[in-house]
């Protein structure tokens, strides 16, 4: 048995696309579908407060969508937009100074690695390290890092 659109109420299809259009938000960027969304969202309850002709309802949602597109999108992109930082937040993680133990010999000119906090990184250091030596952390660039040997006493 097949059920015609007419039989649907309209404020049941007007809910449906505003569930259309915030789905097609989330797929395609711009943040231009959210408020055509929220136009049909408008019109729905309003078909369900008081039946009106389908021009009214027409009206409704494209003045609701196009009232809530001026005031608010520039707001909202304010809101969701990402900024990248300028600084590099990988320097907090590994100051100098710290404590790391070689895992891997470092023999210049060539890199070995240390772990350092649960974490493995590249280091390069000016004399050779042996595996499983106390190592300082002197400098970090990008991701790898300086290194200096510490004696049994903790002097380099």
């Amino acid at each position: 048995m097949f059920i015609g659109i007419s039989s649907v109420p309209p404020a049941l299809l007007w809910f449906l696309l505003g569930i259309s259009c915030f789905v097609l938000e989330l797929l395609l960027p711009g943040l231009l579908l959210f408020f055509f969304g929220i136009g049909a969202w408008c019109a729905a309850l309003a078909v369900l407060l008081m039946p009106m002709p389908l021009s009214l309802q027409i009206l409704i949602f494209l003045s609701t969508s196009i009232i809530t597109l001026v005031l608010l999108r520039a707001k909202f992109q304010k809101m969701f937009k990402g900024t990248a930082l300028e600084i590099d937040v990988g320097d907090d993680f590994v100051p100098a100074g710290a404590m790391a133990e070689v895992v891997e010999d470092i023999v210049p000119p060539a890199a070995g690695k240390v772990k350092y906090g649960g974490t493995f990184w590249q280091a390069v250091s000016d004399e050779p390290v042996a595996r499983g030596s106390r190592v300082r952390v002197l400098a970090k660039n990008n991701l790898s890092l300086t290194v200096e040997a510490v004696t049994a006493q903790g002097e380099s």
